[in-house]
């Protein structure tokens, strides 16, 4: 049988590391070799070796703008803006701002901001004048609220602006009078009080007078009034065999009768007799029936009646039979 042996993918990797050789190294090579190997072991992670200090070298700034470019890169400019004074802005030029932009210009500067800090609500409003035309005069007032006064507090007491008479044609007065509310009056404050409204009777055919008599609400008021009472319609008896005489009776309204009238009379389906043989089975049918009665003459039983007028006992169990 032969044993194939795992070969691991690198040297270490699954076990142990495979022995190695020396390094060959010759002997005009050796400082580069021990200088190669490098100094992590002996400086950073070997706790006997002394830590020498090597003194920092100057910075190369030979002007004085180097040289402040050079401390503001390694201590900040936090510092400074922390402790340090607001230096004055050094006036180069003036500000080329026009004679007619000199106001905008001195908001600009802050004395809104100031005002708004400082002296918040200790000034009177600014005035303000709307630039209204004179032809818009009437309708800016009636703007500021004047419409809405007049609804809340005079509605009803002023007089009507002046409208131009509606133009109508002489058949269109009445629905006109209509329009202006007087058909809601009349539902409101007249109602079932008004003669009806003269309309024409109906042009009906003679073999549909019958229909019309019913579309004006025969049908649903012999219904309401005379439901049961009212002699049948003139229609030939159904063809019924001997067989079907209780079906068709049934289907003639006594089923329904007998359920909304007298329920009670009609004939109960014998119940089948229980199959309880055992005990065990005569019990469980038992309890199948519920135990509702058993819970209300318990509760009847524990029901207490106030007695006035005592002090010492004010309840007595109430005596059922």
């Amino acid at each position: 049988m032969t044993v194939i042996a795992s070969v691991p993918a690198y040297p270490g990797h699954g076990g142990r590391a495979s022995p190695r050789g020396g390094p060959r190294v010759r002997s005009e090579g050796e400082s580069n070799y021990v200088k190669g190997q490098g100094t992590v072991k002996e400086k950073v992670f070997d706790s006997t070796a002394p830590i020498v200090r090597t003194p920092k070298p100057s910075p190369r700034c030979p002007s004085s703008a180097s040289r402040q470019n050079y401390r503001a890169g390694w201590f900040g400019n936090v510092s400074s803006l922390l402790n340090g004074k607001a230096t004055p802005r050094p006036v180069t030029a003036p500000g080329r701002v026009k004679p007619e932009a000199e106001v905008t210009a001195n908001m600009s500067r802050g004395p809104r901001m100031r005002v708004i800090v400082n002296e918040y609500a200790q000034r009177g409003a600014s005035p303000r004048e709307p630039r209204v035309k004179p032809e818009a005069a009437q309708t800016a007032e009636v703007s500021k609220g004047g419409r809405m006064h007049n609804l809340l507090h005079t509605y009803g007491t002023m007089a009507l602006s002046a409208r131009a008479v509606p133009r109508l044609k002489l058949e269109a007065g009445p629905i006109a009078e209509l329009s202006r509310g007087n058909a809601t009056r009349e539902t409101l404050y007249n109602y079932g009080k008004s003669e009806p409204n003269s309309v024409p009777d109906p042009r009906v055919k003679p073999e549909g007078q019958d229909n019309a008599d019913l579309d004006k609400g025969k049908r649903m008021g012999l219904l309401l009034n005379k439901y049961g009472r009212a002699p049948l319609s003139a229609r030939a008896g159904p063809r019924v065999r001997p067989e079907g005489e209780p079906n068709a009776r049934l289907d003639q309204g006594f089923r329904m009768s007998r359920l909304m009238h007298d329920p009670k009379g009609m004939p109960c389906s014998a119940r089948p007799m229980p199959r309880t043989n055992t005990i065990q089975a005569k019990e469980n049918a038992l309890k199948g029936r519920g135990s509702m009665d058993k819970i209300f003459e318990s509760i009847a039983r524990k029901t207490y009646i106030y007695m006035p007028g005592q002090q010492t006992r004010q309840y007595v169990r109430a005596s059922i039979g």
